[in-house]
């Protein structure tokens, strides 16, 4: 459709019905009649965005060439898509099945003072295992720590592609220089396009599954140790977690 009138960023049927003389004269319900008949409908927007990086299918090209190689090897080369993610004490919003009427469900907020915490975690994208760690924090010190554990559980690895975002710390010097003398080689996704991370799911999946409206309140260590329970159960692999982050048809 052409762009909204002058000083509003959506149409409206009366402004609809002024852009347009054949629907004019008529009123605001044969306008929206009308519009139905056209499968012109009113509809919940959703959140865009496009990745900028002019080397966005390069980037893709040589993870799945990493993945070939992985593939390939018999286990002596690994993939792993990483991410991190931060969780709070607090409950999230989400829709849950209730009884009818006036009354919702209810995310408890608890009375004491919101809380965070951090989660890194590096998904095996042919297993299905999933290698995390949960802190009050990640700067370069605590990755950095993170990644030796990771090399350390595939010792028979000879080479681990690590596919990450941009985010800075994972671009840090100290880094940089530990992947040089390590197993580890980093691979990085393009610019603003976390479709493009497997992980992302499994972070929608561990809200829909425990963040949302979860019933801890003020138990916050009770929260820390359920979610590093859902982590565990996926150490090993699971080919059913590869099918909901879609890195398997079934």
């Amino acid at each position: 459709m052409h762009k909204a009138p002058q000083g509003r960023s959506r149409w409206t049927l009366a402004s609809l019905a002024e852009a347009l003389p054949w629907l004019k004269e008529r009123s605001l319900a044969c306008v929206w009649k009308t519009l139905k008949r056209l499968a012109l409908v009113y509809k919940r927007g959703r959140e865009s965005i496009h990745s900028p990086d002019p080397d966005y299918d390069l980037k893709l090209a040589y993870i799945e060439a990493a993945k070939a190689q992985s593939f390939a090897s018999d286990g002596q080369v690994v993939l792993l898509y990483q991410d991190e993610l931060t969780y709070y004490r607090r409950p999230s919003l989400a829709r849950a099945y209730a009884a009818q009427g006036q009354k919702e469900p209810k995310a408890a907020l608890g009375l004491s003072s919101n809380k965070k915490r951090r989660i890194s975690a590096s998904l095996n994208w042919q297993t299905g295992a999933v290698f995390a760690q949960q802190l009050h924090r990640f700067g370069v010190v605590q990755l950095k720590r993170y990644y030796q554990r990771l090399e350390a559980a595939y010792p028979l690895a000879q080479r681990i592609y690590l596919v990450q975002d941009n985010w800075p710390v994972h671009r840090h010097p100290e880094l940089l220089d530990f992947f040089l003398t390590s197993r580890i080689q980093p691979l990085f996704l393009p610019t603003y396009a976390p479709w493009t991370n497997p992980t992302e799911k499994v972070w929608l999946r561990l809200k829909q599954e425990l963040l949302h409206l979860h019933p801890f309140e003020d138990d916050w260590l009770g929260l820390q140790n359920a979610v590093q329970t859902w982590l565990e159960q996926w150490l090993s692999g699971s080919k059913t977690l590869l099918h909901s982050v879609g890195l398997t048809p079934y």
